[in-house]
């Protein structure tokens, strides 16, 4: 027996808040890392590195989410949400932790 799920559209309108901010913050984290490498923003010395591989980590967490709530049958809201969870944390982590370093002393 195949179990539908019902569409429950403010678990979509939750979801596109996340994305937004999500989207949102990883512009932020990116202006920030942009002015570490040009010198005018304060950053640690392996924040190169980390930008790299916090990505490998956080999209093999969120592609591990997804195939696993698909492969549950769970409702595709609920899916999404806990795939877009993992890389939701880690902008929001790098937000915090950037703006606490802020701009360089000149």
């Amino acid at each position: 027996m195949t179990r539908v799920s019902r569409f429950d559209p403010f678990a979509f309108v939750k979801f596109q808040t996340q994305a937004t901010l999500m989207s949102m913050e990883a512009g932020a984290v990116i202006w920030m890392r942009l002015m570490g490498m040009a010198g005018l923003w304060a950053v640690a010395p392996g924040e190169n590195t980390r930008m790299v591989t916090e990505k490998q980590q956080a999209f093999h967490k969120a592609a591990t989410a997804m195939v696993t709530g698909t492969m549950k049958g769970q409702g595709l809201d609920k899916t999404l949400d806990q795939a877009l969870r993992p890389i939701r944390r880690t902008t929001k982590s790098n937000v915090g932790r950037l703006v606490k370093r802020g701009p360089t002393r000149s």
